[in-house]
């Protein structure tokens, strides 16, 4: 079984795939950067996930900043 933890970080603008589990954590984990189009990850039942880097949110500006 393929496994993946999949982390997307708005504020640091990045998705980071974690795959290859252990019992105390994960072996890999790959960085990918928003705004490089499309991420293919597979899933454990063998389809393939397609995530749109490009499309993902962003946080809202602070508003009232000094």
């Amino acid at each position: 079984m393929h496994s993946v933890y999949l982390v997307v970080d708005p504020y640091a603008a990045e998705v980071v795939v974690h795959t290859q589990p252990t019992g105390t954590g994960y072996i890999a984990a790959h960085t990918h950067k928003y705004g490089t189009g499309e991420l293919p990850i597979d899933l454990a039942d063998g389809r393939t996930f397609t995530l749109d880097l490009d499309g993902l949110p962003r946080p809202e500006p602070a508003t009232g900043a000094r």
